[in-house]
């Protein structure tokens, strides 16, 4: 799911700091384009700040929140760059947007109040007012997990129900 990849969020900005090629938005790769309004580099935390409507771009694929905290193990990933802006940062541990989360491709949108990309389980968990869009179908809910190694995604309606609209006219002909 395309979306699983797009959780890779702050991948993308883990390449533009010399991280491996695994840390990035889009599948089709190349350059990662970052505008905010202030950055800060935390390097005794191994952290990076982008604060203020943060718009990250990669390809076809863009993640836009109010906040998007980077946080780094401290140890070198395989094959990284020894240059860069975070290089001795170290490999992308996880990537934290906050505040009106959108992570749009041509495939899919999504939104949520958090998201959060972790390297270690290959998860993206969005939590808070969740809604994944692809073509006429919707799916809303309070948390959305998505397992991306196992292609696995779980739905919670957090206090409430999840709520789904699925347009068969939208879908792909088979069979036909």
């Amino acid at each position: 799911m395309a979306l699983l990849k797009a959780a890779g969020i702050g991948l993308v900005l883990g390449l533009l700091m010399g991280v491996p090629a695994q840390a990035q938005i889009s599948s089709e790769g190349g350059p990662i384009y970052i505008n905010s309004e202030r950055t800060e580099s935390l390097e005794r935390e191994r952290k990076v700040l982008l604060v203020g409507n943060v718009d990250i771009r990669q390809g076809t694929a863009r993640l836009r929140a109010d906040t998007v905290t980077i946080l780094f193990t401290g140890q070198p990933a395989p094959g990284a760059s020894t240059q860069g802006v975070a290089a001795g940062f170290g490999e992308v541990q996880s990537i934290l947007a906050e505040g009106n989360v959108y992570y749009v491709t041509p495939e899919l949108k999504a939104k949520g109040d958090r998201g959060i990309y972790e390297l270690a389980t290959d998860t993206i968990t969005m939590t808070g007012n969740v809604a994944l869009m692809r073509d006429r179908d919707v799916a809303e809910g309070q948390r959305l997990k998505m397992e991306i190694s196992n292609r696995r995604t779980t739905l919670e309606g957090g206090g409430g129900r999840t709520r789904m609209v699925i347009d068969p006219d939208s879908q792909p002909q088979t069979n036909r």
